[in-house]
């Protein structure tokens, strides 16, 4: 090789490593792109404006727009921890009946006025008017709220209540706009139409076809980082069901819908360029045994607990929720703080359902087809809503019962109705309904002794003095280990006496076009709860930097 062909080798080898290095610092800056402001998200709500204030919502567009457009002092994160939103910090003393919280200083209403102590005082005493019958009644009870400065307030309890830090995630009402406005004159304040709130998008228009919210400028959450949500607008556009608002999805006509039925949620898996969600609840869907001293058939345990064990719960769940769901063992979740790994289990087995009959001597004695014992057939109704997925699971829970020996007639009644006379008046021998609860798994109102009759909820009947001592017990401690041992003990009874059997926890079904992004994946109580992150959403993207 002559001196010329090396200096030609030499220069191509330095070129290839520079270029070697260019190549490798472009890969390094490529990645996915970052959200960019602007653009607005449109989503098909089922429903229409009527209160669109969090205390008096009617309808469930209310509950949507005071989602976005409310906060409280506290708030669920990702999993379903109670942390701070309004307050900047919160504490208990003592023994958890006295409660301070602190108010964060960038905290304004959408008018810019401060958020103050005087706005939680407001809150708390239309809460505390005897007309308010809402989900916060309870907890503000007897309460004594009083202003310790213009960003302090302190709760003093009449007695310790473990799930009173729950209560806080209330959203507060504006006291300098509504202090001299009382709670039996709040329903007729221009206000429900024109809200202001402290959340990440303020009401600009609402008229016969939609909500428009306009972002929030300096809201607090997204604070240092950054002064407002990715969103310019969101609109919320009036649908008479949620297949029609699909419909309109697929005209590309709305950017998401929510709260699906799972045979909507077929048709939305078909569409192009959507993403279908399932997002975790704690609605749990239930069969409630009337124990009561006049239900006879479900007097003895062994019956109740084969009645567990025959019943094929993945069916049940795949007829009623398209399988969108999770098998329910206990009134809470696996994904609740209070979810006991070890309580009695009940998998599915037909046979050994009839052995546990056939070992208690529940059988055919006179030859009508149906298991008997001393004069009691192994014969009852199951009560359900009206509605396709509950006639779907009720049908399967028949089948199921049948196999072993049981006769079981459906009852089917219109969803008012199984509320307002069945459940009741208890009027029934096995339940079957869905029930929707907040985060605290507190179980009080479904086995507590003093629910037993209306209006409580403890629709079975079923209640113990151990039972009651434990409920008590766990509402007198804020601390959540010691609240987790007595629940240990709760939910053990409950699933070795078989006073209720937990079928399956349903997914919220939310699709969304796949320009949309930003939605993180949380548990949630309640449907509006699917917005909880929303200042985080976005439609528009820049390239990495």
């Amino acid at each position: 090789m002559t001196r010329r062909d090396k200096l030609i080798v030499v220069a191509l080898v330095a070129l290839l490593a520079v270029a070697s290095v260019a190549a490798i610092v472009s890969e390094a800056g490529e990645g996915p792109p970052l959200p960019a402001y602007g653009g607005a998200y449109v989503e098909g709500v089922a429903g229409v404006p009527v209160y669109l204030n969090p205390l008096i919502a009617a309808t469930s567009l209310d509950q949507d727009v005071a989602q976005l457009v409310f906060s409280g002092l506290t708030r669920r994160d990702r999993d379903g921890v109670i942390v701070a939103d309004l307050a900047s910090a919160f504490r208990a003393e003592g023994d958890g009946k006295v409660w301070t919280f602190d108010l964060r200083a960038d905290a304004i209403w959408h008018d810019g006025a401060e958020v103050t102590s005087d706005d939680v005082l407001y809150t708390v005493g239309l809460l505390q008017d005897p007309a308010y019958v809402g989900p916060y009644a309870d907890a503000f009870r007897g309460v004594k709220v009083d202003k310790l400065g213009w960003k302090t307030v302190r709760f003093t309890l009449p007695d310790v209540y473990g799930p009173f830090v729950e209560s806080t995630t209330v959203p507060l009402l504006p006291a300098h706009l509504l202090a001299k406005v009382s709670f039996a004159e709040l329903a007729r304040q221009p206000f429900n139409l024109r809200p202001v709130g402290t959340g990440p998008f303020r009401v600009t228009e609402v008229d016969q076809r939609q909500v428009v919210l306009l972002r929030m400028e300096g809201f607090y959450r997204v604070m240092p980082q950054r002064t407002r949500p990715y969103l310019d607008r969101v609109v919320l556009r009036y649908f008479r069901e949620p297949s029609d608002a699909l419909a309109a999805l697929a005209r590309g006509e709305v950017d998401g819908v929510a709260g699906l039925a799972p045979t909507d949620a077929g048709r939305a898996r078909t569409l192009h360029a959507v993403s279908l969600y399932s997002l975790p609840t704690n609605d749990l869907s239930a069969i409630f045994l009337n124990l009561r001293p006049e239900k006879a058939v479900f007097r003895d345990r062994v019956v109740r607990q084969a009645i567990a064990t025959a019943i094929d719960r993945a069916r049940v769940l795949q007829l009623a929720a398209d399988g969108r769901g999770t098998l329910a063992d206990e009134v809470v979740p696996p994904t609740s703080w209070a979810f006991v790994k070890d309580v009695s289990r009940y998998p599915h087995s037909a046979a050994e359902a009839r052995a546990m009959l056939d070992a208690a001597d529940w059988k055919d004695h006179d030859g009508d087809g149906v298991r008997d014992k001393a004069g009691v057939a192994l014969s009852f109704s199951l009560t359900t809503t009206d509605e396709p997925e509950r006639i779907a699971s009720g049908l399967q829970v028949v089948e199921d019962l049948r196999t072993i020996g049981m006769r079981v007639e459906l009852l089917t009644t219109p969803f008012g109705q199984v509320l307002d006379t069945v459940a009741r008046q208890r009027a029934f021998d096995a339940l079957l309904i869905g029930i929707s609860r907040r985060g605290d798994p507190d179980p009080y109102e479904f086995f507590h002794s003093s629910q037993a009759r209306d209006p409580g909820h403890n629709f079975s009947g079923y209640s113990t003095l151990p039972m009651d001592r434990s409920l008590e017990a766990a509402r007198r401690t804020f601390d959540q280990a010691k609240r987790r041992d007595l629940y240990v003990t709760v939910f053990q009874q409950i699933a070795s006496e078989v006073p209720m059997i937990p079928l399956y926890f349903a997914d919220y079904l939310y699709v969304q076009n796949r320009a949309v992004q930003g939605l993180r994946i949380a548990a949630i109580d309640d449907p509006p709860k699917r917005f909880w992150n929303i200042e985080d959403w976005y439609v528009r993207t820049a390239p990495k930097r």
